[in-house]
């Protein structure tokens, strides 16, 4: 199969590697306005020369199943989904996306991926992709590392929660922004209190303001079944998310032995 059009735009995460492969991450503009196809170059491990292509667009990951068909006038690559009618819950996306692993691994630690399979609620979820979590390494390394660590997925889980807006519908951008005060503010009803955020458009990207940062929206409007994913390029994370004490552990982790030996010094008076 040959390699993609030389007049595409590469996302910054272009190469990535799991699950013994390689990734390489390419966006497309479609004739659509504001949409976008996603295409991931799959290579096999320990030099295999096979090379997968998928695409994803409107929430659906197909994939090439024949490529390079000459016409008069372009090239056309038979796949084996119709993209744009989604088929997949929004825990099921999480797992399937090439771009969201790090985020569907935190979810996964503490169980906090299990709602998200729920077809009697209707989700809005902000999901940091992989590139995100690259940049939150840089900016806060130690907090970092401890999501990463299974004894943290309390935490994680408390982070999860503030990018998760459960409500009667799943809202678009394009929702939010039309709903949004004169200056683009809006609170949205998390599973964690409210989400307060402002939202902008500029130069045909979305973007949302949270803590003060601007954050760039990548793939906005991404349509699952009981619900609507936005990809944004930064973690809704502030420094003191993850409290350790000096033994290492997590506070809120150490609540429930605290609360024991209390109870046990009281019943032996």
């Amino acid at each position: 199969m040959e390699s993609a059009p030389s007049t595409q735009k590469t996302s910054p995460d272009e190469n990535t590697t799991g699950g013994g492969c390689s990734y390489q991450l390419f966006q497309v503009a479609t004739a659509a306005d504001r949409k976008h196809l996603y295409f991931n170059i799959i290579r096999g491990d320990n030099g295999d020369s096979n090379i997968t292509l998928t695409v994803e667009g409107g929430g659906v990951n197909a994939t090439v199943i024949q490529p390079n068909i000459a016409a008069t006038n372009g090239i056309v690559h038979i796949i084996d989904r119709v993209l744009g009618v989604p088929y997949t819950t929004v825990r099921e996306k999480l797992a399937t996306d090439p771009m969201l692993n790090n985020t569907n691994f935190l979810g996964q630690q503490g169980g906090f991926n299990n709602e998200l399979g729920d077809m009697n609620k209707r989700f809005t979820y902000f999901v940091p992709r992989d590139y995100a979590w690259k940049k939150a390494e840089i900016h806060f390394p130690s907090a970092h590392k401890k999501l990463f660590m299974k004894e943290y997925s309390y935490h994680v889980s408390q982070i999860l929660e503030r990018h998760l807006v459960v409500a009667d519908r799943a809202y678009t951008m394009l929702d939010l922004k039309r709903i949004a005060n004169g200056n683009g503010s809006i609170a949205l009803p998390t599973v964690r209190d409210h989400l307060k955020l402002r939202i902008k458009e500029s130069d045909k990207s979305y973007y949302v303001e949270w803590q003060g940062e601007w954050i760039h929206v990548f793939r906005p409007d991404v349509e699952c079944t009981n619900g609507i994913i936005h990809v944004i390029d930064s973690v809704f994370l502030k420094a003191g998310d993850v409290r350790v004490s000096g033994g290492g552990v997590g506070v809120p982790l150490l609540a429930p032995q605290l609360a024991m030996l209390l109870m046990a010094k009281w019943l032996l008076l």
